[in-house]
């Protein structure tokens, strides 16, 4: 992120509005099918947000298969203690939606078109924490951009689903649910941060298709093939090092050999009884060359990570679907030679229903372990995060959140970082 500039003042305020009467990422998914992108699920009071149903618009568009959706996160932390310097930073992010079932919209049967965009802008408070993971996962350079723009076919009795277009990999592969309650960005897309793969994660989506199968219910596969390059602006080429000068909007749509190619692919089985839960295991493959970090000036193949997901509902209220104890374990392993950081263990607890129905509260840990090529006898960056998040409102949340990053960028030089702040979440 760049400083605040004056042009976002507005917004300044509006989150400070929010913050005072009062997550992003800690809706209500299901363990079902892949999460859709968009507004956190309403889990209480109106069906629509804080402008509500517009005069009946709204609800006539949802009758019509059109669902529109949008909210504006914003959020204030401080570096309270440690990291490379104490400090106090405003991030926030501004995003808008449009959902539509063709079949009653076209009579074109299980298909679903997608499109939507967003506005991240702040500064990053991980200049002054130095973590190399980014505590936030909001974080991102000031920018409007189109980040969905898909279609979506559904075939054989909803069985096979095959998707085309403007895609994010953090949509569908390699999902941690009860995770989701989380700020650090360690517990949201695998290592986004510290691999020079350019991946087609938020805040950038890239050309790709997807194909999913669930021959048997809660049994699983899906492939996925993306541009290796979704935003040549934002991701220097793995070979060279170098950016061009294309801007932050979202629409490189080229397809350029030299790029390569991303190739994701999963399986997995999704439980939806008495206690769900959800058990993964994938991989990336990226087909361009890669620095070699052992040695320099010399270009490795490909790059290649591998990861699994456990994710279980431990404990449920009886007569409730969602009040009740879930945790996680997601682990991670990427090529040493190829990326500054080799692994990844994040596990953690997340309690709905300590003082409603809908607060929760969580506790996660994670070890990121630093390639021993890019920190000499090798070092980890470890994070420690208690969140709490209470719905003011059907359309308001805020959350309080702590962490504590030991080893910052995975350095004993750097002091341990107490980070400090709260979000709020305010849904149109």
């Amino acid at each position: 992120m760049t400083p605040l500039p004056p042009r976002h003042y507005v917004a300044l305020a509006l989150s400070a509005i929010s913050l005072v009467s009062a997550t992003v990422y800690a809706g209500s998914e299901s363990y079902g099918a892949p999460r859709r992108t968009g507004a956190p699920a309403q889990e209480s009071g109106s069906q629509f947000g804080i402008t509500g149903d517009w005069g009946g618009l709204r609800n006539s568009f949802q009758d019509a298969g059109v669902t529109l959706d949008g909210f504006y996160a914003g959020e204030t932390f401080v570096i309270a203690k440690g990291g490379v310097s104490r400090g106090t930073v405003f991030g926030g992010l501004f995003k808008l939606g449009l959902t539509a079932q063709l079949e009653p919209l076209l009579g074109w049967q299980g298909a679903t078109f997608r499109v939507s965009g967003l506005a991240p802008h702040g500064t990053s408070g991980s200049r002054h924490a130095g973590d190399i993971s980014l505590f936030s996962n909001i974080d991102a350079y000031d920018s409007v951009r189109l980040v969905d723009f898909w279609l979506e076919q559904r075939l054989l009795e909803d069985t096979l689903s095959v998707k085309i277009g403007q895609l994010l990999l953090d949509d569908e592969f390699a999902l941690t649910d009860s995770a989701t309650l989380f700020i650090n960005s360690s517990f949201g897309a695998a290592y986004t941060a510290v691999t020079p793969m350019p991946l087609a994660t938020y805040p950038s989506g890239a050309l790709g298709i997807r194909a999913r199968i669930e021959p048997v219910k809660g049994l699983y596969g899906q492939l996925a093939v993306y541009d290796g390059n979704p935003s040549q602006a934002d991701y220097p080429d793995p070979t060279t090092g170098r950016t061009t000068n294309v801007k932050r909007n979202g629409t490189d749509w080229a397809l350029r050999q030299s790029e390569g190619y991303l190739w994701a692919g999963e399986i997995g089985y999704q439980r939806t009884d008495e206690y769900p839960g959800a058990y993964r295991i994938g991989f990336l493959h990226h087909t361009d060359g890669f620095v070699s970090l052992s040695t320099p000036g010399k270009i490795d193949g490909s790059n290649n990570s591998g990861y699994f997901v456990l994710d279980q509902t431990l404990w449920q209220k009886s007569g409730s679907t969602k009040e009740g104890l879930a945790g996680f374990v997601r682990g991670i392993s990427a090529q040493e030679k190829r990326n500054p950081m080799s692994r990844s263990i994040q596990t953690g607890l997340t309690y709905t229903g300590l003082v409603n129905s809908s607060d929760k509260l969580g506790l996660a840990y994670a070890r990121n372990q630093i390639s021993q090529y890019r920190t000499p006898g090798g070092d980890s960056e470890r994070i420690t995060e208690v969140s709490y998040q209470y719905p003011l409102q059907s359309y308001l949340k805020v959350q309080p959140d702590l962490q504590f990053i030991q080893h910052p960028g995975g350095s004993a030089a750097i002091p341990n970082a107490w980070v400090v702040g709260v979000r709020a979440i305010v849904e149109f």
